[in-house]
């Protein structure tokens, strides 16, 4: 095994906090603060942990955001497919026109522009591709909505020679300012321009792509642009939207939630703190992850603030699949003050209670994400006989704790104790498991 292929294995075990951190002060020359993030690319990397909707991989997979994008604005912004495979041998080369774009769905930089088909190198083509179908983009720099995305290559319409991006920068639905990216393919290369969305090109640059020796024009649909930017951008902290113009017609490009990976600096230093002024980022904090199709929030002592009050638990009792009461708990900071109630999933109080803490007198509120975390608890506990899912309501958000399969490890004293056998019956032992008490009772 080769010694850089090692390196990488080992890197897949650094978590994405920490390994964060370590490019960040790598590249950028200073200790990435996630937890008083201020600047713009400091903010990409909390964003990166933090912000994970399922929605952002539909969105940055370059097939299926086609669609995506066409329910949000029209199919007629939408560059034509002209095919979709998962290996390169499976493209029909003689079924596709004499120009066309080749680019895989999965990654940035996995793309083929074909000219002349007579004069496609199919080997170096082949050869670019696959290896791009083998790497999965997310490990280079933690971008978590490319983790899922299937890897295939499309065929798109060749549309122009020289075409112009306009990105658009967006935060929470605004675009504040677009980039122009100019002369990619010329022998000098490529050269970047910024403007706000007056079209006043700004004093700002990225290190090593110089401005353009022209002053370039205001597109024709620009304020078409930012209509269509302002859709596809809605209530997401920040987004690049990119676009081209084409014979004054618009066409969707891509959707970038983390340019150059927030490991680039700008020119003069101070947009960088400046750009990060714009981003709002969500309340709550805490770790995002995935549980099947959804998304939670591992809950962050340091990162949750209550104005001194302590957290409450909803900790919903799971009997296959099916949520059948909760407690709810409050105080366990201090055990002589910490008071625990049963109730059902109305909120009406069980007429049972633990021995060892003391009840609520007050009535409990409703919190209003409350049904949202019944169906949570139902998806988190299929299959399992019995399973404590417990969660947090801050806020609007709900927030994640802990799964529990044997709680107080089975010693729980209720009160009436006959409660603990009606309890009991609630949990159906599984075939295998009665067998197997039966066999070791035996």
């Amino acid at each position: 095994m080769r010694s850089n292929e090692i390196r990488f294995r080992l890197t897949k075990l650094i978590p994405d906090s920490l390994y964060l951190k370590h490019r960040f002060k790598k590249n950028m020359g200073y200790k990435l603060d996630l937890k008083h993030p201020t600047t713009f690319n400091e903010k990409i990397q909390w964003l990166k942990l933090h912000d994970r909707k399922p929605e952002y991989t539909t969105m940055v997979d370059k097939y299926a955001a086609k669609e995506y994008v066409s329910e949000r604005i029209g199919s007629e912004y939408i560059i034509p497919t002209l095919g979709v495979w998962n290996h390169f041998d499976d493209i029909d080369f003689d079924k596709l026109p004499n120009q066309f774009v080749l680019k895989c769905t999965h990654d940035s930089g996995g793309l083929v522009i074909c000219k002349d088909k007579s004069q496609l190198n199919l080997t170096a083509a082949k050869e670019k591709l696959e290896a791009s179908l083998k790497h999965n983009y997310y490990w280079s720099g933690r971008e978590w909505p490319y983790k899922n995305v299937p890897p295939r290559i499309i065929a798109e319409q060749y549309m122009a020679d020289d075409l112009r991006d306009y990105k658009m920068f967006c935060f929470d639905g605004a675009p504040r300012m677009t980039l122009v990216c100019s002369e990619r393919f010329t022998e000098e290369g490529l050269k970047e321009d910024f403007y706000d969305e007056a079209w006043n090109h700004l004093s700002i640059r990225r290190p090593g792509h110089e401005n353009a020796s022209f002053r370039v024009e205001r597109p024709k649909q620009y304020e078409l642009m930012k209509t269509l930017a302002e859709k596809l951008s809605e209530k997401i902290p920040f987004s690049r939207i990119d676009f081209y113009e084409i014979d004054e017609k618009v066409y969707f490009g891509e959707i970038t939630f983390y340019p150059a990976s927030g490991f680039e600096g700008f020119t003069p230093d101070e947009w960088d703190l400046k750009l990060g002024n714009w981003i709002k980022l969500p309340s709550g904090g805490g770790y995002r992850f995935e549980i099947g199709s959804l998304t939670f929030i591992l809950s962050d002592a340091s990162n949750v603030h209550l104005e001194g009050k302590g957290l409450t638990d909803y900790k919903f009792f799971c009997f296959n699949g099916e949520p059948r009461f909760l407690y709810v708990s409050s105080g366990m900071e201090n055990h002589a003050t910490a008071k625990i109630s049963f109730y059902d999933l109305f909120l009406n109080k069980m007429p049972f209670g633990r021995e060892d803490y003391g009840e609520f007198d007050e009535e409990i509120r409703r919190p209003s994400n409350f049904d949202e975390m019944i169906r949570l608890s139902r998806e988190l506990s299929k299959g399992m006989p019995f399973l404590r899912v417990d969660l947090y309501s801050i806020g609007e958000c709900i927030y994640f704790s802990e799964l529990t399969f044997s709680p107080n490890a089975g010693f729980i004293r209720f009160k009436p104790q006959e409660w603990d056998e009606k309890l009991g019956g609630m949990i159906a032992l599984p075939p295998a498991m009665k067998n197997s008490e039966k066999n070791n009772r035996g």
